[in-house]
């Protein structure tokens, strides 16, 4: 009879251990509701768009508390907008959107579903499309009020609660307004300047990618600037550094060439000299000295989209040309051996999603990733006698706290970035 108490036992503890990460959460969830009550996150959808008035987000929430929903009063929605852009700050806090008291029922509990425009966030904040700019934040928040008197907010959960797997109660939604303009810059020569090998122009190809912008006339003009930063300024040396100026505009509807696909594009080439300017030639240049090359469209209604930074390397609407000092050993095809992924997570939970696809010639895909962990290592070979090497980094959530870099076979670098990793191919530079 011991023995079979001590089996049981031993039977209880394994399953216990088994219980997956969601199943914890469940019951930390529960015994929360004794002292509280939740908003779960069912479904929320939408993005906003500054052209994009009809834009609409949406959220289907369900609530809980220990009296399985007998507690629940009314469910205020606010919404706060913070103006990162601009001269002047607009910034507008904890304006009325609406209150809900009556709700359906899903699995039981209460539920409600509720969706705003942009339209209707600019109106309740006093705002019209000419305030906002990409980067500017429009915050919905929700607070849950209880028959009993009590409430509660973003400020009440435990992190796990507010952005679990399963249960996700957050109370709060944060979203950014993007430009609604795919911009985009391939570059033609390898747009850097070595001291080293020969050289080309810095030329690029510009695409807009939706036309129906310019067909509308939404987008008049793009402007490139042009900036050089000294960064090998040796002792009693001057400093040869120059600000920022303007050095081409374009007309977007004239100018620009709308293919098939409906993409606009443009051929855009810097010249040797026009690049090194009217007061610098190359023997004034030095090892990580660089030509910032920045972009900036013009909307029909005065506003500007571009790079916050203009020493922003990760921005689309920025494009740096490095002075090097590299004999590039995978300038005609790539360098054989083994390759490192050095992958960096600034919160410690592993890459939610995000992660790189590498394929080699025509073989199949492999992906890489960080599963969890704060950081961590991943290896893939080139063979000898391979033509071509892709390597393609796909985002995913909390893009913010991913950092990464790539080794080539000789142990230097040959690609980094983050945090806001650019989506889409990336471009080692293996050197000898």
């Amino acid at each position: 009879m011991k023995n079979f108490k001590t089996y049981i036992l031993l039977a209880l503890v394994v399953l216990v251990t088994a219980c997956s990460e969601d199943d914890k959460i469940t019951l930390l969830v529960q015994d929360t509701f004794t002292s509280g009550a939740v908003l779960r996150t069912l479904d929320e959808d939408g993005a906003l768009d500054m052209f994009d008035e009809s834009a609409v987000l949406s959220w289907s929430i369900q609530e809980q508390d220990r009296g399985d929903g007998d507690l629940l009063d009314r469910v205020e929605i606010t919404v706060s907008f913070v103006d990162n852009n601009g001269t002047t700050d607009d910034s507008v806090s904890d304006v009325a959107l609406a209150t809900i008291t009556e709700f359906g029922s899903t699995d039981g509990l209460p539920s409600f579903d509720y969706s705003a425009t942009l339209g209707e966030l600019l109106t309740a904040t006093g705002l019209t499309l000419l305030d906002i700019l990409p980067g500017d934040q429009f915050i919905i928040d929700m607070e849950l009020f209880l028959t009993d008197g009590r409430s509660f907010d973003a400020s009440s959960p435990t992190g796990t609660v507010s952005g679990g797997s399963f249960f996700s109660s957050p109370f709060q939604y944060t979203y950014d307004v993007d430009d609604g303009i795919e911009f985009e810059l391939e570059d033609v020569n390898a747009n850097e300047v070595s001291l080293t090998n020969p050289n080309d122009d810095y030329a690029v190809t510009i695409s807009i990618g939706d036309s129906l912008l310019i067909d509308a006339g939404l987008v008049e003009t793009l402007n490139v600037y042009r900036r050089f930063v000294d960064r090998s300024i040796g002792e009693g040396e001057p400093n040869l550094s120059e600000p920022e100026a303007l050095y081409a505009t374009f007309d977007i509807a004239t100018d620009f060439t709308v293919g098939e696909d409906g993409i606009a594009t443009l051929d855009f080439v810097i010249a040797l000299d026009d690049l090194y300017g009217p007061n610098l030639t190359f023997d004034d240049l030095g090892l990580n000295d660089g030509f910032n090359i920045r972009y900036e469209i013009v909307t029909a209604d005065g506003r500007v989209v571009t790079v916050d930074n203009e020493n922003d390397i990760g921005d689309e609407f920025f494009d740096p040309v490095i002075v090097t000092e590299c004999i590039q050993l995978n300038a005609d095809a790539p360098f054989p051996g083994e390759y490192t992924i050095q992958f960096t997570d600034t919160f410690g939970d592993g890459w939610d999603g995000a992660l790189f696809e590498v394929t080699v010639d025509d073989g199949e895909t492999e992906t890489f990733t960080l599963e969890n962990g704060e950081s961590g290592e991943a290896t893939f070979t080139v063979p000898e006698g391979a033509v071509t090497l892709l390597i393609v980094y796909v985002p995913g959530n909390f893009e913010e706290e991913h950092i990464f870099r790539i080794l080539d076979p000789n142990g230097n670098a040959a690609a980094d970035g983050g945090p806001f990793i650019t989506p889409g191919p990336v471009t080692l530079l293996v050197c000898e």
